[in-house]
């Protein structure tokens, strides 16, 4: 098979798939800023609001949600590459 066919054959059969930008892994820093703000704003409703259920439930709430937000957004944060020197 002649070099010019293959590349032909070798370019149809290759296909990239396009990543899709959503807004956590769009914008990672901003989304590591918001579920760190929403664990502390949990902490404090946990503190200031012992007595409320509704508070608790709040606090919870935002919790689950902050700590799922800064998990996707540190696994969407670009990896730093270790550089070897020879």
């Amino acid at each position: 098979m002649s070099v010019r066919k293959h590349k032909r054959k070798a370019a149809k059969h290759s296909k990239k798939t396009v990543k899709q930008p959503g807004l956590v892994s769009g914008n990672p820093r901003a989304s590591m800023f918001a579920g760190v703000t929403l664990l502390v704003i949990s902490l404090l409703l946990l503190i200031v609001g012992m007595g409320s259920e509704a508070k608790f439930g709040l606090a919870m709430l935002s919790m689950a949600v902050g700590s799922i937000i800064v998990f996707f957004a540190n696994s969407a944060l670009p990896k730093k590459a270790i550089k070897v020197n020879k």
